[in-house]
């Protein structure tokens, strides 16, 4: 072969068989269709993030600390400059919230009525929009809230968008999960310093409640006192604890004392395809990007 004008007979294959490998590892990511989407899962200090494929199957995640002193937006416009996931082409975003989320009654719910309800329920989100996601297989509708700036900062960037509570597919993925048990379970999910508490009865939300905690002592008093004012048994009836919790194995041992079956599924006890088991992706994403593929 001759020599090329820069003097090296095999720079353009080189480059060719280069450029041929970038393009095969990271083409898929680069390709904006129709059906690629993100999702976002805006946590208490954290930004959680994981590109999906056509197949809604991950390809690429990432974690990003948010700084604090300054406003969740603001950490938001950083994050679109400085994270590479951010700087792709989706066609669609989910984004999944952690503000405090109320529940109402399919029967009893108004939409006009929805955010009057959650500012006397919540205070401090006067100024927020508030999110409206029906769960017909509960026979309710979850409303959670979104500040007006971080609603724009992502309307900027993003032109199809859905927003949802970060326990919604959890309670969805639970509530299936359960249809074929005998026995009562109290549910416990842990996330961004929160402990969600509820229980079904009858396709419907017997209890929920969100207590604020990081400590297991306390986690141990508002799963107990709950179980008791529900009227379950300790020798009948079950717990279940999901999520990041704190001081693990002292809790279930505790709760054991009180309890006969006391669990702690793990994202790899939630039916999850093998390749979304992503270790440092949060259990309600895993769930909901699962939930998603169907």
């Amino acid at each position: 072969m001759p020599n090329n004008e820069f003097g090296h007979p095999d720079l353009y294959l080189e480059l060719f068989l280069y450029f041929c490998a970038v393009k095969l590892k990271y083409g898929q990511m680069n390709t904006t269709t129709a059906d690629s989407r993100i999702v976002m899962r805006i946590g208490q200090g954290s930004l959680s993030l994981a590109a999906l494929d056509t197949s809604s199957r991950i390809i690429d995640y990432a974690a990003h600390n948010m700084k604090s002193g300054i406003s969740t937006a603001a950490n938001l416009r950083e994050a679109f400059k400085s994270v590479s996931l951010l700087a792709m082409t989706y066609g669609r975003a989910d984004v999944m919230l952690a503000s405090p989320t109320m529940l109402i009654p399919h029967d009893e719910f108004h939409e006009e009525e929805a955010a009057t309800l959650y500012d006397h329920t919540f205070s401090g989100y006067e100024r927020s929009v508030k999110i409206c996601s029906p769960m017909n297989d509960l026979n309710a509708v979850a409303v959670c809230s979104v500040d007006k700036d971080v609603q724009t900062v992502i309307g900027d960037h993003f032109q199809n968008t859905r927003l949802l509570p970060v326990c919604l597919p959890v309670w969805q993925h639970l509530h299936q999960q359960g249809y074929e048990q005998t026995r009562q379970r109290l549910y416990a999910y842990f996330h961004d310093s929160m402990m969600d508490v509820f229980c079904f009865s009858q396709h419907r939300f017997k209890f929920c409640n969100a207590f604020q905690t990081t400590q297991a002592q306390d986690a141990l008093y508002f799963l107990l006192y709950a179980f008791s004012q529900l009227g379950l048994k300790g020798e009948r009836d079950a717990i279940s604890v999901i999520g990041g919790m704190p001081q693990k194995k002292w809790l279930i041992e505790r709760l054991r004392t009180y309890v006969a079956e006391v669990s702690a599924p793990e994202a790899k006890d939630t039916g999850l395809p093998e390749m979304l088991r992503w270790p440092s992706v949060p259990y309600d994403m895993q769930v909901f990007i699962n939930q998603s593929t169907r």
